[in-house]
C-alpha cells in the first residue's frame, strides 16, 4: 500500500547507461510522472541495485528511490495499476 517514486539524473556523458536504464523502468511497468520521475505500487528497489552491478555504475545521487503512502489525487495512478481505490 505504498507508491515507489524513481527519480533520475544521469548526466549526458552517459547517455547510455541512461538510455538502458530508461528501458529498464519501462519493462518493469512504470508509470512516467514527468521527465525523469517514475512511479511503480511494488517494492522493486532491489532489481534496480542489481542493474546498478550489472552496468558496474554506482548511481550514488544520480538515482533515488523514494516510498510514500500518500500522492493526491491518485485516482488515475491506481487506476493505471489495478489497485483498489
Amino acid at each position: 500500500k505504498k507508491w515507489r517514486i524513481l527519480i533520475f539524473d544521469i548526466p549526458e556523458s552517459m547517455r547510455q547507461v541512461r538510455d538502458l536504464l530508461r528501458l529498464k523502468i519501462k519493462h518493469f511497468g512504470f508509470y512516467r510522472l514527468q521527465e525523469s520521475v517514475w512511479i511503480f505500487p511494488y517494492d522493486i528497489e532491489k532489481e534496480f541495485k542489481e542493474f546498478s552491478r550489472l552496468c558496474n555504475k554506482k548511481f550514488e545521487g544520480d538515482l533515488r528511490f523514494l516510498t510514500t503512502e500518500y500522492i493526491s489525487f491518485d485516482f488515475d495512478l491506481k487506476k493505471r495499476f489495478h489497485l483498489p481505490r
